[in-house]
C-alpha cells in the first residue's frame, strides 16, 4: 500500500520459524489485495526465529515488521501486530495459511454487520482443494470426557450445514480470523498465557460475552497447511500441553482439568467399536457419501471430502501427520450416521 490514507484492511501475519510459508502468505495477500481492488496493508510479525529466518523474511513484500526478541506465541504475535496495524478492519493469520481467490473480499463484507465480532473462512487442507478442515471445535466437557451418546452424526450434520452455508458458531478455528478494531476494544486482547493454541478460544468466548456472533463465511476460503510449521519446533508439544492446561482448568476447574487429562490419556489407545484395519488410507467411491479423516478415535472433529470419486489421504497431507493411527469413516451426509469406519496407521 501507497499514500498517506488509512488501510481499508490490516493483515497481520504471524511467524515462527516459517519464513517460506510466511512469505508464500504475504504473496497471497498482495495478490488478493490487487486482484479484489482493496487497499490494504500488511504487517508481518516474528516471535524469536532467529537471524536466518528475520533474513529470509527481509524480501517480503510487507509494509510493517515487528521483530519479537522472545517467542510470545501465536497470542502475543497478534498483540503486537495490533499495535502496528492501522486500520479499523483487520485480518489475523497464522504463517501457514495461502488466501484464495475472493477471500479478502468476503471476509470484510461479513465484517459489515455489526452484531458479528469475528469471521472466519473455510479452510481446505490439500494443494487439490478436496479435503475440508473442522470449521468449529469448542471445547465441550462431556465431549472430551468421553461421556454421552455418540456426538459424530450430530457433529456431521452440523459441519456440513457451516460447510455449505456457513452462520454463527459457538467457535471459529483460529487459523484466520477477522475482526474490527473495536471489537478488540470490548473483548480486549488475546491473553498471551496461552503459549500454543487455546489462545483464540479463549478470546472468542469473550466476544460472545460481550453479545457479539462469531461468524463462519464459507465463500471466503484459504487454504491452510496444517500441522506443518508446528513439526518443525521441539517446543510444540510442551507449549500445548501448557496451553491446554490453563484453559481446562479456568472454564472447569482443577478437578475437571484432572479428569479430561486422564480421559485424553485413554483415548490415546482407543479405537472406535468395529473399527476396520485399512492397509493404505484410502476409501473406494461410494455415491452420495462423505468421508470424515480424523488423528481422533472419536472422529471429532474431522476434516471431510464427498466420495463420489472415491477417496486417498492426499500425500501433501500425509507428510503433516505424525505417526499413528489415522481414521477414515464413510458417512451419510443426510443424518450423520456412520456407514464404514476404518483405522490405518502411519508409520
Amino acid at each position: 500500500m501507497t499514500g498517506s490514507s488509512l488501510p481499508a484492511v490490516s493483515a497481520i501475519v504471524v511467524n515462527h520459524r516459517s519464513a517460506a510459508e510466511a512469505s508464500a502468505c504475504v504473496a497471497s495477500l498482495r495478490e488478493a489485495f490487487r486482484r479484489e481492488a482493496v487497499e490494504g496493508e500488511i504487517v508481518l510479525v516474528d516471535c524469536a526465529s532467529g537471524p536466518e529466518e528475520i533474513q529470509a523474511l527481509e524480501a517480503a513484500p510487507v509494509d510493517a515488521r515487528v521483530y519479537l526478541e522472545e517467542n510470545r506465541g501465536y497470542s502475543g504475535g497478534v498483540n503486537a501486530g495490533l499495535a502496528k496495524a492501522r486500520s479499523g478492519k483487520l485480518i489475523l493469520a497464522n504463517a501457514d495459511v495461502v488466501f484464495l481467490d475472493g477471500a479478502v473480499r468476503a471476509l470484510l463484507d461479513t465484517l459489515e454487520d455489526s452484531r458479528v465480532g469475528a469471521a472466519a473462512p473455510l479452510c481446505l487442507w490439500d494443494s487439490a482443494g478436496t479435503l475440508r478442515l473442522p470449521a468449529e471445535a469448542a471445547p465441550d466437557f462431556l465431549g472430551e470426557l468421553g461421556l454421552g451418546p455418540d456426538r459424530f452424526p450430530a457433529f456431521a450434520r452440523r459441519t456440513l450445514e457451516l460447510w455449505e452455508r456457513g452462520g454463527d458458531t459457538r467457535h471459529l478455528v483460529g487459523a484466520v480470523l477477522a475482526a474490527r478494531r473495536d471489537v478488540f476494544d470490548r473483548a480486549g486482547r488475546f491473553d498471551e498465557r496461552y503459549p500454543f493454541e487455546y489462545e483464540e478460544t479463549e478470546w472468542e468466548e469473550r466476544v460472545r460475552r460481550a453479545g457479539l456472533a462469531l461468524r463462519f463465511e464459507p465463500k471466503a476460503r484459504v487454504r491452510h497447511l496444517f500441522a506443518r510449521s508446528a513439526q518443525r519446533n521441539p517446543e510444540t508439544e510442551t507449549r500445548r500441553v501448557a496451553s491446554r492446561r490453563r484453559y481446562r482448568e479456568k472454564r472447569w476447574g482443577k478437578l475437571g482439568r484432572l479428569l479430561l487429562d486422564r480421559a485424553s490419556a485413554r483415548r490415546t489407545f482407543a479405537r472406535p467399536n468395529g473399527a476396520r484395519r485399512l492397509s493404505a488410507p484410502e476409501l473406494p467411491a461410494r455415491d452420495g457419501a462423505w468421508v470424515a479423516v480424523s488423528t481422533n478415535p472419536t472422529l471429532v472433529p474431522f476434516a471431510g471430502a464427498p466420495l463420489a470419486r472415491g477417496f486417498r489421504l492426499p500425500e501433501d497431507v500425509l507428510a503433516s501427520l505424525n505417526p499413528g493411527p489415522v481414521y477414515l469413516r464413510t458417512f451419510d451426509p443426510r443424518d450423520g450416521r456412520p456407514l464404514d469406519t476404518g483405522v490405518w496407521e502411519k508409520q
